[in-house]
């Protein structure tokens, strides 16, 4: 059995007062966003500036450094996962606009640029400007941020998608399960 994976874009139908509801929870992911980004590279520099860290680096490349370096940011907290724990008390603040997976997510998009920092494959990391978060992700059609009948459902929020009667493409990957929605 094969399984067909689908993007679709759908456009929304939206009132001005959905709209600057949408902006507001914008906002919250930019600051929940750069929250997360700021307090990880904080840890990241308390790790780098410790002796420990120092010691490790000047290690022969090979299994075991590889294992202290893990053991070092475990120390430290540097992990996704650290990141969505960190992310609780502030999603719990916004519980209104900003559901736990919604902030999760906002955690994880934080938490990968930073890796590409920490392993060189990015010069430095840059937090949002203000109006620059233009899209926030749940992590299923579950919970959160979801599509169901024909209408994007989220934290009380319910904004009707314009489908086009002869668009195939969206009617085939409609007949599929939903993953997840990202606005």
């Amino acid at each position: 059995m094969t399984i067909i994976n689908f993007t679709l874009t759908l456009q929304l139908k939206i009132e001005k007062w959905q709209e600057d509801i949408l902006d507001k929870r914008f906002e919250i992911g930019r600051n929940i966003y750069n929250g997360c980004l700021g307090e990880i590279l904080k840890r990241y520099r308390n790790m780098i500036d410790s002796e420990e860290y120092k010691t490790v680096k000047s290690m022969d490349k090979g299994t075991e450094r590889g294992i202290k370096f893990k053991e070092l940011d475990k120390r430290y907290n540097i992990s996704e996962y650290s990141l969505h724990r960190y992310v609780q008390p502030m999603q719990h603040h916004f519980k209104e606009n900003i559901d736990a997976y919604t902030a999760q997510k906002i955690a994880t998009r934080a938490y990968r640029a930073f890796k590409k920092y920490k392993f060189g494959k990015a010069k430095k990391v840059y937090f949002k400007k203000y109006g620059a978060m233009n899209s926030l992700e749940g992590k299923s059609n579950d919970t959160g941020i979801r599509f169901i009948y024909n209408k994007l459902i989220w934290n009380k929020l319910e904004i009707p998608v314009i489908i086009k009667k002869n668009d195939k493409y969206a009617q085939m990957a409609l007949e599929n399960k939903i993953k997840y929605c990202r606005i």
